[in-house]
């Protein structure tokens, strides 16, 4: 446990964080490499993998960095907050200019495809509600809410532009859950929401006709089948397939072309087929440890601060899960949020890793520091 702490100061949260990863380097193998193993294999089957795996390695590295060098309290600083506010806007200005530059429908990446900034936008609006929160303390006026709420809706909407619906409708539903948590008064929390949600509406009727598709594709999958259906489809046959105990790591066939987003937004669909509801209930039992070990943590921080950062990290990470697997099995429509820790994502690992980074921080100077001064 010792040599644990070296590189992160819970050993629990750590080796949670590890089996989830190694669940789904396993995965993206088998999407990318195992298929080939008695082909020509060429670097590029190898590239996602490693990525992944290096993503993590640094990601794990820089949260145990922060946990142990870096003073959370100084994100709680006017001038900072609000540089990295700024920074986030900035990045992703540029990544509109860069789409209307190129005039391509669809561009949410900085550089190629490898930097996506609205996965560390989300992480620095959860840094801004709770520096906001625990200075303006118990929040029962309008005026005192409208700043945060016109933060959240101008990322928002610079993600709408992109488009990315999806991540625009979930930066509003985090920051709102985040702000019944801070303990905002109902009178003005209640409203907010509901502007929340009406900007949620809008973003979603502007979509036209591909929003249309998609959520009929949602309530009736075969209506379709060959187009706006057809990945709600074969996410279902590849838990058909994998039925109990799986197919077995690399013997799934719904990764072969059939399943287009195998490793990224569909995976769990994969690990279905191949692990089998045993290894779905396995991977969803990692996942329920990790959370519960991170709200245990969240539970005994007393500054206010502190806590509020740990609760949105945790709200991040549960609604990304949570939909994650309700798209997999259609209870929700189709929307790409990559499953923490097990999809590829090289700007959504390092994000997540970030703010388990920022937790433990939190732990190290409080908890810790609280218990050998016992």
């Amino acid at each position: 446990m010792e040599s644990i702490k070296r590189i992160y100061p819970d050993p629990v949260t750590f080796v949670l964080l590890l089996l989830i990863f190694l669940f789904g380097e396993l995965t993206i193998l088998s999407v990318k490499f195992f298929p080939y193993l008695f082909e020509e294999i060429s670097l590029q089957n190898l590239r996602r993998p490693t990525l992944h795996a290096l993503s993590f390695i640094a990601g794990i590295f820089l949260a145990g960095f922060i946990s142990r060098r870096f003073n959370y309290r100084k994100l709680n600083n006017k001038k900072l907050i609000y540089t990295l506010v700024g920074f986030s806007i900035a990045l992703l200005t540029v990544v509109l200019i860069k789409k209307f530059a190129s005039q391509m429908s669809v561009n949410r990446w900085l550089i190629g495809t490898s930097i996506q900034p609205s996965e560390f936008s989300k992480l620095i609006l959860i840094i801004f509600v709770a520096y906001y929160i625990s200075k303006k303390g118990y929040i029962d006026r309008m005026s005192y809410l409208a700043w945060v709420a016109f933060i959240a809706v101008a990322h928002s909407l610079l993600l709408f532009l992109q488009p990315d619906r999806g991540m625009a409708i979930f930066i509003l539903l985090s920051t709102f859950i985040l702000l019944w948590f801070g303990g905002v008064s109902p009178r003005i929390y209640l409203p907010i929401g509901a502007f929340f949600a009406f900007v949620s509406l809008f973003m979603l009727k502007v979509g036209g006709s591909y929003i249309d598709r998609r959520f009929y594709a949602w309530k009736n999958p075969l209506q379709d089948p060959y187009d706006s259906g057809y990945h709600i489809l074969q996410s279902f046959l590849s838990f058909i397939n994998g039925g109990f105990f799986g197919m077995g790591p690399g013997f799934g066939l719904q990764k072969l072309g059939y399943l287009t987003q195998a490793d990224t937004d569909y995976i769990l669909a994969i690990i279905g087929e191949e692990f089998g509801f045993i290894g779905v209930f396995f991977l969803s039992t990692l996942y329920l440890l990790l959370v519960s070990r991170l709200i245990f943590i969240s539970m005994r921080i007393v500054d206010t601060f502190g806590r509020i950062l740990a609760v949105g990290v945790i709200i991040n990470l549960l609604l990304s899960i949570l939909i994650s697997y309700y798209m997999a099995i259609n209870l929700l429509p189709p929307k790409g949020i990559p499953l923490p820790f097990v999809s590829y994502g090289v700007s959504n690992m390092l994000a997540n890793l970030l703010g388990i980074g920022l937790i433990g921080a939190i732990y190290r100077r409080q908890i810790t520091y609280d218990i050998d001064r016992i």
